[in-house]
């Protein structure tokens, strides 16, 4: 059984007006218990309007959300069950922080949830060392914190609540390259470490390389592709019809292939890239 399933999944905004416009329509699609889905797609093609609706902060126009194969909007649901167990990092999460400290703002989910002292106690060190946070910022206020730190607190708010998925929204926008590296790190670790199902949102197709098994691509509101990222990547020309990016390197790869170059083009991070030099290495000391 599939931990998250959509189902001929549509929203339409209205706004007021008399003709509501369709932010996604008859979306289907099943998320496997320990998968790194990343969400590629251009500006206003659905994304940020799809996630919101896995954790029921928007309710379908039509169609369903099954958790654990459960509609979360059946008669009977607690949608701040569904909330506690489905995660959600909004982009630029450390604009929520208000607590007086870090420790304190870490607490705040868990304390929601009814959790109160040792236990509580033990979700906050647990979720401060999951996103590599110095335990002595715990007692500092987080706007004393640096961007990144402020980062790592936000999200071990959210992992304190010991989610099965966790959905980052733009998890690396406006960070530096050490923070953006540490954050995809911190992605990683959530399935690696407690097998938590991760979705991640993102317009850097580097990012999404890095991390992602499976690779959803979204375009005006449908679903385009949804694969693997091995095989979403190889189709480069289509991604890039529908106005999206490549990972710079399969750039490099794909150039190289136009200039005869007998080498793979479907590559899309920096190890397929080794191997790729490797084996054509290889073949021309065979040849020589």
């Amino acid at each position: 059984m599939s931990i998250l399933e959509v189902m001929d999944l549509s929203y339409s905004y209205s706004g007021g007006l008399p003709s509501p416009t369709a932010a996604i329509s008859n979306i289907n699609l099943k998320i496997e218990q320990g998968e790194i889905i990343g969400i590629i797609g251009h500006t206003g093609s659905g994304k940020s309007t799809l996630v919101q609706h896995l954790n029921g902060l928007l309710t379908p126009t039509s169609g369903k959300v099954l958790f654990e194969g459960k509609d979360i909007w059946e008669k009977g649901t607690k949608i701040k069950k569904i909330r506690e167990k489905v995660g959600l990092v909004f982009q630029y999460p450390e604009y929520q922080l208000f607590e007086e400290t870090a420790k304190e703002d870490i607490a705040f989910g868990p304390k929601n949830m009814g959790i109160t002292g040792d236990e509580l106690a033990e979700r906050v060190i647990s979720a401060a060392r999951s996103v590599e946070l110095n335990e002595e910022l715990l007692n500092k206020s987080p706007f004393d914190l640096s961007g990144g730190e402020k980062r790592r607190v936000a999200i071990a708010g959210v992992l304190a609540m010991n989610p099965k998925v966790l959905i980052f929204d733009e998890p690396t926008a406006g960070l530096d390259p050490i923070g953006r590296e540490n954050i995809l790190k911190i992605v990683k670790d959530c399935r690696d470490r407690n097998g938590a199902t991760v979705i991640m949102v993102s317009h850097s197709m580097d990012d999404i390389a890095l991390v992602a098994d499976r690779i959803l691509v979204m375009n005006r509101g449908s679903v385009f592709m949804f694969d693997t990222a091995h095989n979403v990547f190889s189709n480069s020309q289509k991604l890039i019809e529908i106005g999206l990016n490549v990972p710079n390197i399969t750039k490099v790869f794909v150039e190289l292939k136009k200039q005869g170059i007998n080498i793979p083009s479907n590559v899309y991070t920096m190890d397929d890239a080794v191997r790729a030099i490797l084996s054509y290495e290889n073949r021309r000391d065979e040849n020589a």
